[in-house]
């Protein structure tokens, strides 16, 4: 039984989400002072709903573990690559800038450094996007306070219930960062938060040119 089915169908769906997601494109416009000839990596692309779904015109290298190139992918501005944002198949600054949404949570936290120096080697200049750990609701399984929870008690209800965008009995371990997290990682950055109802929603690390 899915109690969060109707949702997660809404989070998918809804022009609000779509108007968040633009909103925060334009962000990254305005931060990092984007130009129509700057050359974006994407890392961690997936399906292209945060970036190229908004951008038709800046050459694009959409790079992810396995990238959807069926919808906005397929654009002819963007560039798909298979690979592994941990270590990154490109030349050290081959950007200009580097931008990644909702990604660096799904990778294993003794590999966020890595991720963390790839994203600040290959690009001039960065914008990277993550759910704040301290929001109170858990933005993947959609439980408040889940990300709280004992391992224990997170798996067994896993087990049980289709949970936010997770379904029944498919685990994914997430770790969501704090801002301090993010300071750690990326000490070049300054950090800006996106709120909702006053509640800080996400965080974005952001280096300039």
């Amino acid at each position: 039984m899915s109690l969060f089915g109707p949702l997660r169908s809404w989070a998918k769906n809804s022009p609000t989400v779509q108007r968040w997601r633009e909103r925060r494109y334009h962000l990254f416009e305005e931060l990092c002072a984007l130009r129509p000839a700057d050359r974006i990596i994407d890392v961690g692309a997936g399906w292209g709903a945060a970036l190229e779904r908004f951008n038709t015109t800046n050459p694009i290298v959409a790079v992810d573990l396995n990238p959807d190139d069926s919808g906005w992918l397929s654009a002819a501005n963007v560039t798909v690559v298979r690979g592994d944002a941990t270590a990154l198949p490109f030349e050290d600054a081959e950007f200009d800038v580097a931008f990644s949404n909702s990604v660096i949570e799904h990778v294993p936290k003794d590999r966020w450094p890595a991720f963390a120096s790839e994203i600040r080697r290959v690009a001039h200049g960065y914008f990277v996007q993550t759910p704040n750990r301290y929001f109170p609701i858990e933005p993947h399984y959609q439980v408040p306070f889940f990300q709280f929870l004992p391992e224990r008690l997170r798996r067994a209800l896993n087990r049980r219930f289709t949970l936010g965008w997770q379904p029944k009995g498919h685990w994914e371990e997430i770790n969501l960062l704090s801002s301090a997290d993010l300071r750690r990682l990326f000490p070049d950055a300054e950090i800006h938060r996106e709120r909702l109802l006053g509640f800080t929603k996400s965080l974005i690390a952001v280096r300039s040119r």
